[in-house]
């Protein structure tokens, strides 16, 4: 298992000495004198860096250059633009005379201090690097997954169909194979809720008020409940295990985890802020956004605002290990899954895109299927790199996306997404590895969101569809 992301995942997700840091910085802000203020902080309400400092930062070796795995953040991108020479390091000149980051000057669009809704990428990078060497506690149910909870099949509109085999079309679905283990909770009576899969302890209730996300580990540390004081915000992945596809709006199993709006009727009051800050250079990143699970219409998505919190306490639970086989298949020892190397390299309807993985041989396998959309968001990257996946490991097509920029595809599931209550099931889930866009082609959700859109070309949809023909990863179980 590789430490180093062990401790990366692991920062982000307790962040306990980022939140203290940054509320107690900005209080002593707000508490100076406005003329003091003036002389610490330029225009623009902070204090930037100097490329000395940013590059003494980096240099964890103290050899006077950096490598591609010193750098951080869209550094990491443009390594090849710096490195003008291609010896594969960066020395001081270089970075001195390195073009602006894709997507222009971070220093600019940052809403003043006195908002405390987010800190700014610089803090989070900073606290990363201070911190880098902290031990990290796994949980001892590290990525046992849960099923998603969804036993029925449908069709491409989104009609139940029953008595599928295998061959059949829309064979291959979640509602078929169900896999992970069974959803387990237990009630403590306490006003805590034991996931009895993955180990963790959930608070029954969200927060009372909604709050910035700065401030929601603040919470989680003064909370003192079922006699416990060492609760924290869950990470994205923790957040999205209890998510229940069973039934739909909410996604939520609410026998055990009450929700603040009980109808729904208000669906920011079904927004629980994760631990893991959009740490990716776009546009979007530089509003200060952090990753969400929308507990009634099931998304994740990059935002910012008030939103509320649900808070957990355990070892750390969500670190993958993968391992390369060499045939272009990759274990993941956490979750017990194979993954293909490759991607389908084009994209297809869902009805095609389950009938492309139970038709594989992929690497000689026949088992393959379309994973469930638990198992798919198991393998995204939320520490900040783009594609959001380990590109070392996992090979990605690109495209063209409808800005006209680079990005990369949108991946299907195999679970189906909507409620028979509400509006009929006709939606079927996606990962976007790439930018999550708008109509125009913008990053409006981040990427590592999980969407949904409906299943085929000029089917019903609440909104436009926005892509129909998505790509695939395979999966199968390793053992």
């Amino acid at each position: 298992m590789n430490y180093r992301s062990i401790t990366k995942i692991g920062i982000l997700a307790f962040g306990l000495i980022l939140f203290t840091a940054c509320g107690s910085k900005q209080k002593k802000e707000q508490a100076a004198p406005e003329q003091e203020q003036h002389k610490q902080r330029p225009e623009g309400g902070r204090e930037r860096p100097s490329i000395t400092e940013m590059f003494t930062e980096m240099d964890s070796n103290d050899d006077g250059r950096l490598s591609k795995t010193e750098v951080k953040g869209p550094l990491q991108n443009d390594f090849s633009k710096i490195d003008t020479n291609n010896d594969g390091f960066i020395v001081e000149g270089e970075l001195k005379n390195a073009p602006e980051p894709q997507g222009g000057d971070q220093g600019q669009g940052r809403p003043p201090r006195q908002d405390r809704q987010l800190p700014s990428i610089e803090e989070i990078k900073a606290a990363m690097k201070k911190h880098d060497n902290k031990t990290v506690l796994l949980s001892d149910k590290n990525y046992a997954l849960p099923t998603t909870g969804q036993t029925k099949t449908f069709d491409a509109i989104g009609k139940t169909i029953t008595g599928l085999q295998p061959g059949d079309s829309f064979y291959g679905q979640d509602g078929n194979y169900q896999n992970g283990q069974k959803m387990s909770y237990t009630d403590n009576g306490d006003g805590t809720v034991t996931d009895n899969v993955t180990g963790l302890m959930w608070a029954q209730d969200q927060s009372s008020e909604s709050k910035a996300w700065v401030d929601g580990e603040a919470y989680c540390k003064s909370l003192n409940l079922g006699g416990f004081t060492d609760w924290r915000m869950p990470t994205i992945k923790e957040l999205w295990s209890i998510r229940d596809q069973s039934v739909g709006w909410p996604y939520l199993d609410t026998t055990y985890f009450h929700l603040v709006s009980k109808d729904g009727a208000e669906q920011r009051d079904q927004h629980t802020w994760s631990s893991n800050y959009y740490m990716v250079n776009t546009v979007e990143s530089k509003k200060r956004l952090a990753f969400i699970v929308n507990d009634w219409t099931g998304h994740i998505k990059a935002l910012d605002g008030q939103r509320y919190v649900r808070a957990v306490r355990g070892g750390l639970y969500g670190v993958n290990d993968f391992m390369d086989n060499g045939n272009n298949t990759i274990t993941d020892k956490a979750t017990s899954l194979m993954w293909s190397k490759e991607d389908s390299k084009k994209g297809m309807n869902w009805e095609d895109a389950l009938a492309y993985a139970e038709n594989s041989n992929f690497a000689g396998y026949s088992d393959w299927r379309l994973p469930n959309v638990k198992e798919l968001q198991s393998i995204v990257d939320y520490s900040g790199v783009f594609p959001a996946i380990d590109s070392s490991i996992f090979n990605i097509s690109t495209i063209t996306n409808e800005a006209g920029n680079q990005d990369y595809p949108y991946f299907w599931t195999s679970t189906s997404a909507g409620s028979e209550r509400v509006s009929g099931m006709y939606f079927a889930d996606y990962v976007a590895f790439g930018y999550a866009v708008d109509h125009g082609g913008e990053d409006i959700h981040g990427a590592g969101a999980v969407r949904f859109d409906t299943k085929i070309k000029d089917g019903p949809a609440i909104e436009n569809e926005e892509r129909i023909n998505n790509y695939i990863r395979l999966v199968r179980n390793a053992k």
